[in-house]
This record gives structure tokens, sequence and C-alpha cells, in this order.
């Protein structure tokens, strides 16, 4: 009775004390200190967010915005001030929380502009090229609006640059070229071919572009410039002054409950100690249940010497290596690496790296269950040393993951696959920087070489033969082509219906793009003599070549296509349009630049519309 009421009395001492002492909820401080850094470092992250977009890095919006509801919901969570500050700080934390709220608001409408004014800029970036490409298309036919088109090209190549490379002194040079373009368009008789109202929208497009990209810009400053950092840097040190206060007045009732708490807990070893006996028989039925738990885990567990032989197994383990019992496997396997392992020498390469490392986790094999199947098994072990650090044996787990196997081969599979595709529809590099999200590729390239083929009389060959014998028969020929390109290292563009366009130079510059492409073209007058040959066809092809600068890059959001733009293109298609049947008709430029290693035929100057009179060649061969 004596006793009872002394530990009455010593646990209600400990819980006076224990109350006293926690005078501060020491999980709400915690909770509401962790909000306030989380508030800290959400802020930092939508900023530099922020930066990114601004420099051209980052154009995910979906992430502010979830980082903005994350700053809004730590706000109101903020809003429950902790129970133990007093009247003293309490105004001043809300004071500061409602500045920092304000400050916060502020931002949200600035970042909810920027958003719109770049989906704004961002749709007139995806329509300007559209547009002027469909307005070149209006013209093809009309010579009178080949300066038109040319500058409106001009216009989208500056613009492209600008959306790279910002400044002053470009943003003028495109609104004189908007100018200059609409004066050239109040110039057009009414009958002209071009849909002036689209000519229209490209040059609000091109304005929009301008005036946008400056608003965005100067909208992100105006978000990185707000004090919101300092706010809640002045909102944590109100609070931890006002935590420290509270420390020091619970200090003395904690150290009365540490002394009580030693005192308990002294008298509680020694009410301990008389109870080992009735302990030691808890643990027999401890280790009892232990064994049970050990062989009938999900896992196979055992422990093996570093010669390969089994010390202990459960019958887990021996059910996934196909034998009746845990006996039967430690009795069996004598030799992993012969026995048990697929490949050669594996259970060597377990035992180097247990005793290189300790310890070893995922070590996936194949292995032989008892019947001669084979399964593969993860392995976790860790190697037990005696006292003198000699390796006695090593024990862990083993795990049957032999349909996990199947599954990652399945995935890699398709992976394969789509990786594949992905590749046969742009460049390697492209494809790459597609991955990571780049919303606008758009690369200057000072020199390349363009090549323009067509295959003359297929007209005529499709009215002969059914559709699928003609697609047969193009396939054929450009697969031809295809290979071509690839042993050249070309980058094929596109086909369009017997069309064929390669680029030699990009999108990785080297310096023999014109020899690559001469070459490539003379064995193409050769794949088409040979067809003609195995087909009984009489089919030509009719080649043009020019080297120049083009801007080269992906427009749209789906059904991507790698294209290029730019005069260098116009007239590498003039030559193609504009030559002769089984010739191949380069540009003078093209020529000087291999005119020392190849053989030309001068055809002299010619008229080549949008561009007016050229002198122009034929290449012959190839010097040997």
């Amino acid at each position: 009775m004596r006793n009872i009421g002394i530990a009455a009395g010593g646990t209600f001492l400990w819980v006076i004390l224990f109350i006293k002492a926690q005078a501060i909820n020491i999980s709400q401080h915690h909770h509401y200190l962790s909000n306030l850094h989380q508030l800290q470092e959400t802020d930092a992250t939508l900023n530099t967010d922020i930066l990114q977009v601004q420099q051209g890095l980052f154009n995910n919006h979906e992430t502010i915005l979830n980082n903005l509801n994350q700053i809004e919901d730590l706000h109101h969570d903020l809003e429950n001030i902790p129970d133990f500050v007093n009247s003293d700080y309490y105004p001043e934390i809300k004071l500061a929380l409602q500045q920092n709220y304000s400050l916060f608001e502020d931002k949200q409408d600035l970042i909810e502009e920027v958003i719109e004014q770049e989906r704004i800029l961002n749709q007139s970036l995806k329509s300007l090229p559209n547009t002027i490409q469909e307005l070149s298309r209006q013209a093809a036919t009309e010579a009178s609006t080949d300066d038109l088109i040319y500058q409106l090209n001009t216009l989208l190549n500056d613009i492209l640059i600008y959306t790279l490379s910002p400044n002053d002194e470009l943003i003028l040079k495109i609104q004189r070229q908007v100018a200059a373009i609409r004066q050239r368009a109040d110039l057009l008789p009414a009958s002209s071919a071009l849909n002036l109202s689209e000519l229209d929208a490209a040059l609000l497009y091109a304005e929009i572009i301008v005036t946008h990209e400056s608003q965005v810009d100067s909208l992100m400053m105006q978000i990185l410039e707000l004090p919101m950092e300092q706010q809640s840097e002045q909102l944590l040190e109100i609070y931890q002054r006002s935590y420290q206060v509270f420390l020091r007045k619970t200090k003395t009732y904690r150290i009365l409950f540490y002394a009580v708490s030693g005192t308990i807990t002294v008298t509680l070893l020694i009410v301990m100690i008389r109870k080992t006996k009735q302990l030691a028989k808890s643990l027999q039925k401890c280790e009892e249940r232990f064994r049970s738990s050990f062989d009938n885990s999900v896992e196979g567990i055992f422990k093996v010497t570093p010669g390969g032989r089994f010390l202990t197994a459960n019958t887990t383990l021996a059910t996934i290596y196909g034998y009746a019992s845990a006996e039967e496997l430690c009795n069996n396997l004598i030799n992993l690496n012969r026995q048990l392992y697929v490949q050669p020498n594996r259970h060597d390469e377990l035992i180097r790296i247990l005793e290189k490392y300790g310890s070893v986790s995922d070590f996936e094999s194949q292995v032989y269950r008892k019947n001669g199947t084979k399964i593969w098994i993860e392995e976790k072990a860790r190697a037990v040393r005696d006292k003198h650090g000699n390796f006695i044996y090593y024990e862990g787990t083993v795990e049957d993951i032999t349909v996990r196997k199947a599954w990652q081969e399945a995935l890699h599979y398709e992976q394969e696959q789509a990786e594949r595709l992905l590749l046969n529809i742009l460049p390697k590099v492209i494809a790459q920087r597609l991955k990571q999200l780049e919303s606008t590729i758009a690369d200057n390239f000072e020199e390349v070489t363009v090549l323009f083929a067509d295959i003359v009389g297929f007209t005529e060959l499709s009215a002969r033969f059914p559709p699928a014998q003609v697609v047969e028969l193009l396939n054929r020929i450009f697969s031809a082509f295809d290979e071509l390109s690839d042993y050249y290292a070309l980058e094929k563009i596109k086909t369009i219906g017997d069309a064929y366009m390669v680029v030699g130079g990009l999108p990785t510059p080297r310096l023999d793009h014109a020899e690559a492409i001469a070459n490539m073209a003379l064995d193409m007058q050769q794949v088409i003599t040979k067809f003609n040959s195995q087909n009984n066809q009489t089919l030509s092809i009719r080649i043009g070549i020019n080297t120049g600068p083009v801007v080269a890059g992906v427009i749209g959001i789906k059904k991507f296509s790698y294209d290029l733009w730019g005069d260098t293109v116009n007239i590498a298609s003039r030559m193609e349009s504009q030559g002769l049947p089984d010739k191949i008709q380069v540009t003078e430029f093209t020529y000087k630049k291999l005119q020392d290693n190849y053989l030309f035929e001068e055809r002299g100057t010619i008229q080549v519309k949008g561009k007016g009179k050229m002198t122009t060649y034929f290449l012959k061969g190839k010097i040997n």
C-alpha cells in the first residue's frame, strides 16, 4: 500500500512538471517554424523559376502556379499562430503576416499577367511562320510579289533572332521592316494573289512579338523586385524572438522535470532487474516466434560461407530454388558457382564485392532451380567477420524477380522503339532538345548547302500503275536516296510528292558540306539510271543546289518537322525547278566552292524567278 502511495505521488509530481515544462507545444512550434522556412524556400524557388523564364530556360507555367497555390496555403496555415505566443508579440506577427500576404497578392497578379502575355507571345511566334509560309505559297505564281515575300522572310529571320537575343537596335530594324512591308503592300494591284488580311495578320504578329517580349521582361523585373524575401525574414525573426522568451520561462520547470524523471528512471531500473528471470522466459518465447517468422518470411533468408556452402536457409528460399525443404537445399547445394548461378563465377564476383565493400544490394543474377529451369533473383547480403576481421560467412535475403525482369525487358524494348521512331523524324540533337522541353528551336547557320531533286516523268508513271505500286516504286527510289544521305552524313529534310530535299552542314556544322552534297547528287543520278534499267522505265531526275546561310528549326505544337528558311533555300528550289532533266544545276557560289575538285559546264545566264539574272553551272562529275 505504501509503495502504491509513493508511486502515485511521484507520478502526480511528474505529470505536473511535465505540463509546466510543455508550456510551449514543441510539435506546434516545429510545425509553425517549418511553415515559415517553407514559405521562404517556396518564394525563392518561385523567383528562380521566374528568372529562368526570363532567360528562356524554363517554361513550365503549371509549376509556377503550383508554387503560388502552395504559398497561399502556407499563409492560411500561418494564420493559426501558436497558443504560447503572448499579447506582446501576437500583433507584430499578425501585422507581418498581413504585409507578407499583401506582397504575395501583388506578385500573384504580376505572374498571372506574365503568363497571359507569354501566351499571346507564344501564339504569335507559332502563327507568324505559318502565315508567311501561306503568303509565300499564294505568291508562288506571281513574280511581282517576290520582293515582298523576300522582305517577309527577312522579317521572320530577324524576329527569330530577336526572340533569342532581344536588343533595341533589332527592335528598330524590325519596326522599319514592318513599315516598309506595309508601304510595299499598299502598291499591290487589286488582282494580286496575296491575301492582304493574312499579310496584315503577319505584320500584327511581328509587332505583338516585339512589344510583348519587352512587356514580359518588365513584368518579370517587377516580380523579382518585390521585397517578399525581406518581409519573410522579418516575420521569422519576430516569431523566433517570441519563442526564446517562452523558453526562458519554462527552463526552471524543465530542470525539475528532468531531475524527477531521472529518479523515476533509476527506480524503474531496479524494478526491471528484479524482473530479469521473467524476461528470460519471454525471450525464449520470442525466439520461438522468430523461428516461425524466419521460416514463413516472404523472402528467402540465408547464411552462406565464402566457399559456397549453405549454413542456414529458410523454407521460402527452398521453395524459390525448387527444393522440398531447407534441409534438402543445404545438403544438395554445395558449390554455388557450378550448381546455382547460370553465369560462370557469378558467386566469386559476389564474394569479391562483399570483401571490398562489406555489403551488396540489388545483386541480380540468373540461377537454376532444382528441376533445371532458370529464374531471376535479387540478393541483398552483408559480410560477417570475426573479431580478427576474417570473413567467416555472409547473410542476407533473396527475392524472385523473374516477372519484374520480364516487364523491365518489355519496357526497355518499347523505349528503344519510341527513341528510334523519334530519331527517324528529327535529327538526334534536335530530338534531345525537344525532350528537354525547349519551347522554341531556331538556329542560324552561316553556310550550308541545300539540294532539291525532282523525279521527271513520275507523274506519267503514276497514271499507268495502281496507287500501291506507285508508292512502292517511289519508296524504292527514296529509300536509296536515304541510304546515300546516311552514307554522306547529310540531313534529309523532307519529301513532297516526288520531290526530295537534303542539306549538308546542319544541325552539326561541317566544312565539307558542299562536297558531300555534290557527291550525293552524282550518286542520285546513278540511282535513277539503275532503277530505269531494273524496271524498264525512262525516268529522269532534275537536281538544284545552292550554298549560303539559313535559319533552321522546329515550329508548331504537334506533328513536329525540322525545316529550313531563308533565301538560300528559295534559290536552291529555283535551281531545281528551272533546271533540266538529268542535269545538276548549281549557283555560282556553289560552283566556286567546288571548281577545284569537280567538273562543270557553264550553262550561262538565266532569268531566275524572284532573283533576276543569275549565272549557273551544270555539275558533270568529280575530278579523279
